[in-house]
Protein backbone atom coordinates (compact mmCIF):
# COMPACT_ATOMS: atom_id res chain seq x y z
CA UNK A 1 0.00 0.00 0.00
CA UNK A 2 0.98 3.65 -0.24
CA UNK A 3 3.28 5.54 1.99
CA UNK A 4 1.14 8.69 2.88
CA UNK A 5 -1.41 8.63 0.19
CA UNK A 6 -5.15 9.00 1.74
CA UNK A 7 -8.34 8.84 0.08
CA UNK A 8 -8.83 12.21 0.82
CA UNK A 9 -5.87 13.32 -1.22
CA UNK A 10 -6.26 11.29 -4.16
CA UNK A 11 -10.14 12.80 -3.80
CA UNK A 12 -8.87 15.77 -4.70
CA UNK A 13 -7.36 15.11 -8.05
CA UNK A 14 -9.48 15.01 -11.31
CA UNK A 15 -8.85 11.67 -11.41
CA UNK A 16 -10.85 10.50 -9.18
CA UNK A 17 -13.92 12.20 -9.80
CA UNK A 18 -16.55 10.73 -9.04
CA UNK A 19 -15.27 7.80 -7.15
CA UNK A 20 -16.69 6.10 -4.56
CA UNK A 21 -14.67 5.62 -0.91
CA UNK A 22 -14.72 2.04 -1.95
CA UNK A 23 -13.26 2.44 -5.20
CA UNK A 24 -10.48 5.32 -3.94
CA UNK A 25 -9.35 2.18 -1.34
CA UNK A 26 -9.25 -0.25 -4.26
CA UNK A 27 -6.88 2.75 -6.32
CA UNK A 28 -4.54 3.40 -2.88
CA UNK A 29 -3.21 0.19 -2.76
CA UNK A 30 -2.31 0.62 -7.07
CA UNK A 31 -0.67 3.74 -6.54
CA UNK A 32 2.98 4.92 -4.86
CA UNK A 33 4.35 8.00 -3.45
CA UNK A 34 7.56 9.55 -4.73
CA UNK A 35 9.97 12.50 -3.42
CA UNK A 36 11.78 14.33 -5.71
CA UNK A 37 14.02 17.18 -4.57
CA UNK A 38 14.27 20.82 -6.46
CA UNK A 39 15.75 20.57 -9.79
CA UNK A 40 15.42 16.77 -9.66
CA UNK A 41 14.25 15.18 -13.15
CA UNK A 42 11.20 13.42 -13.02
CA UNK A 43 10.52 12.19 -16.19
CA UNK A 44 13.06 12.46 -19.32
CA UNK A 45 11.35 12.75 -22.86
CA UNK A 46 12.21 10.17 -25.07
CA UNK A 47 12.24 7.46 -22.03
CA UNK A 48 9.31 5.79 -21.33
CA UNK A 49 7.83 4.98 -17.50
CA UNK A 50 4.25 4.14 -18.23
CA UNK A 51 3.83 5.88 -15.02
CA UNK A 52 0.55 8.29 -14.66
CA UNK A 53 0.95 10.51 -12.01
CA UNK A 54 -0.71 13.45 -10.02
CA UNK A 55 1.37 16.06 -8.17
CA UNK A 56 0.51 15.71 -4.22
CA UNK A 57 2.95 18.93 -2.90
CA UNK A 58 4.80 20.98 -4.88
CA UNK A 59 5.56 22.89 -8.48
CA UNK A 60 7.08 20.91 -11.20
CA UNK A 61 8.00 22.05 -14.86
CA UNK A 62 6.71 20.79 -18.36
CA UNK A 63 9.36 21.32 -20.89
CA UNK A 64 9.92 19.98 -24.54
CA UNK A 65 12.88 19.81 -26.47
CA UNK A 66 12.49 21.95 -30.04
CA UNK A 67 13.92 21.27 -33.41
CA UNK A 68 16.84 23.13 -32.80
CA UNK A 69 17.43 21.23 -29.41
CA UNK A 70 16.19 24.33 -27.06
CA UNK A 71 14.02 23.50 -24.15
CA UNK A 72 10.41 25.30 -24.00
CA UNK A 73 8.72 25.26 -21.15
CA UNK A 74 5.33 24.10 -22.13
CA UNK A 75 3.55 24.24 -18.14
CA UNK A 76 4.21 24.41 -14.39
CA UNK A 77 1.87 22.33 -12.92
CA UNK A 78 0.56 22.35 -9.12
CA UNK A 79 -0.99 20.28 -6.31
CA UNK A 80 -3.26 18.04 -8.53
CA UNK A 81 -1.99 18.24 -11.78
CA UNK A 82 -1.39 15.58 -13.85
CA UNK A 83 1.39 13.97 -16.08
CA UNK A 84 2.85 11.02 -18.07
CA UNK A 85 -1.24 10.22 -19.29
CA UNK A 86 0.26 9.99 -23.17
CA UNK A 87 2.58 7.30 -22.81
CA UNK A 88 0.55 5.69 -20.22
CA UNK A 89 -2.42 4.74 -22.33
CA UNK A 90 -0.56 4.75 -25.16
CA UNK A 91 2.83 3.18 -24.70
CA UNK A 92 5.46 5.21 -26.30
CA UNK A 93 8.25 7.38 -24.80
CA UNK A 94 7.65 10.31 -23.33
CA UNK A 95 7.00 13.27 -25.64
CA UNK A 96 8.55 15.85 -22.72
CA UNK A 97 10.06 16.00 -19.54
CA UNK A 98 8.83 16.94 -16.36
CA UNK A 99 11.24 18.95 -13.36
CA UNK A 100 10.89 19.35 -10.24
CA UNK A 101 10.68 23.03 -9.42
CA UNK A 102 10.07 22.92 -5.50
CA UNK A 103 10.40 19.49 -3.48
CA UNK A 104 7.77 17.40 -5.27
CA UNK A 105 5.55 14.81 -3.85
CA UNK A 106 3.85 12.29 -6.01
CA UNK A 107 1.85 9.35 -6.40
CA UNK A 108 1.89 7.53 -9.39
CA UNK A 109 0.12 4.65 -11.32
CA UNK A 110 2.49 2.05 -13.10
CA UNK A 111 0.95 0.80 -16.23
CA UNK A 112 1.54 -3.15 -15.27
CA UNK A 113 -1.00 -2.48 -12.04
CA UNK A 114 -3.38 -0.75 -13.78
CA UNK A 115 -4.00 -3.49 -15.96
CA UNK A 116 -4.22 -5.77 -12.97
CA UNK A 117 -7.43 -3.60 -12.33
CA UNK A 118 -8.79 -3.59 -15.96
CA UNK A 119 -8.49 -7.30 -15.86
CA UNK A 120 -11.08 -8.07 -13.28
CA UNK A 121 -13.17 -5.60 -14.37
CA UNK A 122 -12.37 -2.59 -11.65
CA UNK A 123 -15.06 0.07 -12.04
CA UNK A 124 -12.20 2.66 -10.37
CA UNK A 125 -10.13 1.46 -12.88
CA UNK A 126 -13.01 2.44 -15.41
CA UNK A 127 -13.50 5.73 -13.86
CA UNK A 128 -9.59 6.85 -13.78
CA UNK A 129 -9.51 6.25 -17.75
CA UNK A 130 -12.63 8.42 -17.97
CA UNK A 131 -11.73 10.71 -15.97
CA UNK A 132 -8.11 11.14 -17.58
CA UNK A 133 -10.22 11.43 -20.87
CA UNK A 134 -11.79 14.43 -19.68
CA UNK A 135 -8.92 15.74 -18.61
CA UNK A 136 -7.33 15.56 -22.16
CA UNK A 137 -10.82 17.07 -23.67
CA UNK A 138 -10.32 19.98 -21.70
CA UNK A 139 -7.02 20.02 -22.22
CA UNK A 140 -7.52 19.72 -26.21
CA UNK A 141 -10.52 22.70 -26.01
CA UNK A 142 -7.78 25.02 -24.36
CA UNK A 143 -5.23 24.49 -27.25
CA UNK A 144 -7.76 25.21 -30.06
CA UNK A 145 -8.72 28.03 -28.22
CA UNK A 146 -5.01 29.10 -28.36
CA UNK A 147 -4.68 28.38 -31.90
CA UNK A 148 -7.58 30.05 -32.94
CA UNK A 149 -6.79 33.21 -31.24
CA UNK A 150 -3.27 32.65 -32.38
CA UNK A 151 -4.20 32.62 -36.25
CA UNK A 152 -6.54 35.72 -35.29
CA UNK A 153 -4.34 37.72 -33.66
CA UNK A 154 -0.41 36.97 -35.50
CA UNK A 155 1.23 36.46 -38.53
CA UNK A 156 -0.28 33.13 -38.24
CA UNK A 157 -3.16 33.97 -40.86
CA UNK A 158 -0.19 33.57 -43.18
CA UNK A 159 0.02 29.99 -41.94
CA UNK A 160 -3.88 29.15 -42.01
CA UNK A 161 -3.79 26.66 -44.85
CA UNK A 162 -1.21 24.84 -42.94
CA UNK A 163 -3.25 24.95 -39.73
CA UNK A 164 -6.39 23.61 -41.61
CA UNK A 165 -4.40 20.69 -43.03
CA UNK A 166 -3.12 19.79 -39.76
CA UNK A 167 -7.04 19.90 -38.50
CA UNK A 168 -8.10 17.88 -40.98
CA UNK A 169 -5.02 15.54 -40.09
CA UNK A 170 -5.76 15.71 -36.87
CA UNK A 171 -9.74 15.28 -36.64
CA UNK A 172 -10.29 13.09 -39.80
CA UNK A 173 -6.95 11.35 -41.50
CA UNK A 174 -4.97 9.93 -37.93
CA UNK A 175 -2.17 9.87 -40.25
CA UNK A 176 1.06 12.75 -39.81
Amino acid sequence: MSQGLTAAALSQSHLARGMSTGELQELLGMFEVTTYLPAEWIQIEGESSLRLCVVLKGRCRITKKTKSGQEQELSVLEPHGIFGEMSFFNPAPHSASVQALTEVELAGIRRDRFDILTRVGSTAAQKLAFNMLAVLIERLRAMDAWIADRIEHSQAHQHQEEWLDFQRKLYTGWTF
